[in-house]
């Protein structure tokens, strides 16, 4: 048996063109919390320094979340914005707390501008023939986003490519994959990667139960039948491959260089460009 896990945003759509109603509806909110109009110059000059800095040194700024590094920021817009913010808010002397930090810019901001990616889905070329192509499999969706905003996203999809939403109930959403829980042990603490300066922190217990949910859901599978399918080896991968699972890192234009590397030379990764390669490397003949 193969359970086939799916990421959903970065994976199956196209992060940087879904996102920019995101960017922009953020960094406007950014405007108006510390004094400015939105649009303001000196905080669209900010973003743009720090998207630069990213693209340069995709090692060394990474997405922090409660005060843990758990992601390279520079992959998607979702991720950059969370830097981009700490420099502005540092900028303009703005909540300099960092519990009032990670409420308002992963919780207010992040949900606030999100649901303008909504209305208008931008997938990925040959998402919907994939998807319609797993019908009767054993794949799920597990992803940070809310299950209901993946579900409708599913369900346009759905409306281009007909049988290509048949995942929406199956959609587990929430997984909270940023999140560190170093009091539980079911995972070594850290991975060390070759090329970061950093480890990679490995213990997201609320990410491997969800990943869990899908194995029992589907008769009781084991790590080593499942395989996880994701745009950020960080977030979605580095847990599943170290509880044995085989991984599918969909890579862009902005994923690190040590990412591609790392996963295109371990026995059980694939590191794919194009969506069609995923179905031959989950479900081998």
């Amino acid at each position: 048996m193969t359970v086939l896990v799916l990421d959903f945003d970065g994976t199956m759509t196209d992060a940087e063109a879904e996102g920019r109603p995101f960017r922009d509806g953020y960094l406007d909110d950014l405007a108006t919390l510390v004094g400015r109009r939105p649009g303001d110059a000196e905080i669209a000059e900010i973003a743009d320094a720090v998207e630069r800095e990213l693209a340069d040194r995709p090692g060394d700024v990474p997405f922090v979340w409660m005060g843990r590094a758990v992601a390279p920021a520079t992959v998607d817009p979702y991720l950059r914005m969370v830097p981009i913010a700490h420099r502005v808010l540092d900028r303009f002397g703005a909540f300099p707390g960092a519990d009032d930090r990670g409420r308002l810019l992963g919780g207010v901001l992040y949900k606030y501008n999100y649901a303008k990616t909504l209305g208008l889905p931008v997938f990925r070329a040959g998402a919907g023939d994939v998807l319609r192509a797993l019908a009767g499999r054993e794949a799920f969706v597990v992803t940070n986003s809310d299950t209901e905003a993946v579900a409708g996203k599913l369900a346009k999809l759905d409306q281009i490519t007909p049988g290509a939403g048949w995942l929406a109930p199956r959609v587990r959403g929430g997984a909270r994959k940023f999140e560190v829980d170093d009091a539980w042990d079911g995972v070594p603490a850290e991975l060390a990667v070759p090329g970061l300066a950093r480890p990679v922190l490995l213990r997201r217990r609320t990410y491997h139960d969800q990943l869990a949910r899908c194995l029992a859901a589907a008769g009781g599978a084991s790590w080593a039948e499942l395989v996880v399918c994701g745009d950020i080896f960080e977030l979605d991968l580095a847990l599943p491959l170290a509880l044995g699972a085989r991984i599918a890192l969909v890579a862009g234009p902005r994923t690190p260089g040590y990412e591609r590397e790392l996963v295109a030379t371990h026995p059980r990764g694939c590191v794919i460009t194009d969506l069609a390669e995923l179905l031959p490397f989950a479900f081998p003949s």
